[in-house]
C-alpha cells in the first residue's frame, strides 16, 4: 500500500471518532431518552413500560445506537496502531488498549440491541419480563466496566510512561487513568435506588459518563486527528522514532 493511501485510511478512521460521538449522543442519548436514563431500580415493571418504553422513539434510538456502537471499536483500532513499537510490533499496552476498545465497542452495540427488543415487545409481554431484561442489560452495560478501564489504563500508561512520544500530553494520560479507575463505583448501581450511585445518579451517570466522553474520548480524538494530519516524518518525530 502506498503512503498516500495509508494516510487517507488513517484520516478516515480518525474521523470515525467524531461520527461515533454525534451518532451515539443522538440515537442512544436523545432518541433513546437516556438524558438521564430511567431509574429502573426504583420502578415497577409497569412503571418502566408506561414511563419509558411507551415512547416510540426509544426503539429507533436503540437500533441506531446498536449500529453506531461498533464505530468505537474501529477508532480504538487506529489508536492501537499509533501505540505500536518502532519496529511495528504491538506491546502489552497496545494489545490491552485494542482488546478493551473492541469489547467496549461490542458492548455499546450489544446492549442497545437488547433495549431495542424491549421497546418493540413492551405492551405485548409481561412488564416484569421487560424490567428484568432492561435491568440485566444495564448491569452488563455498567458492571463490566473493567473492559473500558483496561483500555483507558493501557492508553494512559502508554502516554505517561513513553517519555519520547509527543502525540498526547502526559496530563491526558493521567486523566485517562483516573477516569478509568473511577468506573469501580459502577458496581454500586444494582444495589441502590437513589443518590449519586444510582443508574441516573450524579456520580455513576453524569460524572462518569460525562468525563469518559469529554475528558477522555474527545481529548484523545483531538490529538489523534492532529497526529494523522502530520507528515510521515513529523509522525515519526512525534512518536519518538526520529530526532527533529
Amino acid at each position: 500500500m502506498d503512503e498516500s493511501t495509508k494516510r487517507a485510511i488513517e484520516r478516515g478512521l480518525a474521523w470515525i471518532g467524531p461520527i461515533w460521538v454525534l451518532g451515539y449522543f443522538y440515537f442512544w442519548g436523545y432518541l433513546g431518552r437516556n438524558f438521564p436514563p430511567p431509574n429502573m431500580m426504583a420502578m415497577t415493571g409497569q412503571e418502566l413500560v408506561d414511563q419509558y418504553y411507551s415512547h416510540s422513539s426509544v426503539a429507533v434510538g436503540m437500533m441506531g445506537a446498536a449500529s453506531f456502537g461498533m464505530l468505537y471499536a474501529i477508532w480504538s483500532l487506529l489508536l492501537a496502531t499509533i501505540m505500536r513499537d518502532e519496529n511495528g510490533s504491538m506491546g502489552p499496552l497496545s494489545v490491552l488498549e485494542l482488546g478493551g476498545g473492541l469489547l467496549t465497542g461490542w458492548l455499546l452495540a450489544f446492549c442497545p440491541a437488547i433495549w431495542c427488543a424491549c421497546a418493540l415487545l413492551a405492551g405485548q409481554i409481561d412488564p416484569d419480563i421487560i424490567k428484568m431484561t432492561h435491568t440485566f442489560t444495564w448491569i452488563i452495560f455498567d458492571c463490566t466496566y473493567w473492559i473500558t478501564t483496561m483500555q483507558m489504563g493501557a492508553v494512559g500508561l502508554w502516554t505517561v510512561l513513553n517519555k519520547r512520544q509527543q502525540v498526547v500530553p502526559a496530563w491526558a494520560g493521567w486523566t485517562a487513568i483516573a477516569i478509568g479507575a473511577s468506573f469501580i463505583a459502577l458496581v454500586f448501581m444494582p444495589f441502590v435506588k437513589e443518590g449519586p450511585f444510582a443508574v441516573d445518579g450524579l456520580f455513576n451517570y453524569w460524572i462518569i459518563f460525562g468525563t469518559w466522553f469529554f475528558a477522555y474520548f474527545i481529548v484523545y480524538n483531538i490529538y489523534v486527528l492532529k497526529h494523522v494530519y502530520r507528515s510521515p516524518e513529523e509522525q515519526r518525530i512525534a512518536l519518538g522514532y526520529a530526532v527533529a
